[in-house]
């Protein structure tokens, strides 16, 4: 029997009751979606998960997405995203954002697994984009719903700007912005299944606030960046091995917290790019 028990009031529950291993129930599977719905982010302990078992798993909620841009995946399984780090591969999603809303489709949900996490450190922590809008002054409300932002790579630039492969950084940098380009979304998102409001902003990946100076929209997203980054909003989690989370990628930020070097983790994504049950 699945059980839901809430973590925080805005964010976050664990479930517990599902066996991967035997094969998920297709009503179990609708009550995981709306555990997410509700809550934004779940979490499940000591899975013991399969890489094969949680590559079924994400697509049992729709459409998976293509290899990632930049980060490797594990042997024979390009949809699962590898995510290993260490003294000598340091992470850069240390940063809050939202998983890759640059692309002309922003991902619907990503589901991650812990396959080697330190003794000490390596949390992860989300906040939820509904209650950073909830949050806002009735003008602000008012005022950012005509505004747009433009997203792009963001920090991806770091590795497609060094020079590898007979290729100068900028080659490779202008190659990776004409494979990738911008998209331009709404700065005040509705959710397609919910119909909620949310504030639809990261600071890793919105480059620019359209219609403003370069100046007006550095100060405005140095506003939000900082409205967004409260304890009131976050969840945050305590990693051990064979856990899984999903969270709806739509409404929610994250932050790995890079903590724990020199000592090794590797954790397993994979990326669900459409909802199959929104309308």
């Amino acid at each position: 029997m699945l059980t839901v028990k809430k973590i925080t009031p805005k964010i976050g529950a664990e479930i517990q009751g599902v066996c991967f291993s035997k094969g998920i129930e297709i009503s179990t599977l609708d009550d995981i979606y709306k555990a997410l719905l509700d809550n934004l982010v779940i979490m499940i302990r000591n899975t013991k998960i399969s890489p094969k078992e949680h590559l079924e798993f994400a697509k049992s909620f729709g459409e998976l997405d293509a290899p990632h841009p930049v980060y490797p995946s594990v042997d024979g399984l390009k949809q699962i995203v590898k995510l290993e780090n260490d003294a000598e591969n340091p992470p850069d999603t240390d940063a809050w954002h939202t998983d890759l809303t640059f692309k002309k489709e922003q991902p619907f949900a990503s589901i991650l697994v812990a396959r080697k996490v330190p003794k000490v450190g390596g949390d992860t922590l989300w906040s939820s984009c509904y209650s950073a809008y909830d949050r806002l002054s009735e003008g602000m409300k008012k005022d950012f719903e005509t505004l747009k932002c433009i997203h792009d790579m963001g920090d991806f630039r770091n590795s497609f700007a060094l020079d590898s492969n007979g290729k100068r950084g900028t080659e490779r940098l202008d190659e990776g912005m004409a494979r990738f380009g911008h998209n331009i979304r709404n700065l005040i998102g509705i959710h397609p299944v919910t119909g909620r409001k949310f504030l639809n902003f990261n600071e890793s990946f919105v480059s620019h606030i359209i219609g403003l100076n370069m100046n007006d929209s550095n100060s405005l997203k140095t506003f939000l960046t900082n409205h967004m980054n409260k304890p009131d909003d976050q969840v945050r989690w305590k990693w051990e091995e064979g856990d899984l989370v999903i969270w709806d990628n739509r409404v929610t930020m994250h932050y790995a917290v890079a903590d724990y070097l020199p000592e090794y983790r590797c954790m397993n994504r994979v990326t669900v790019i459409k909802d199959k049950r929104a309308k």
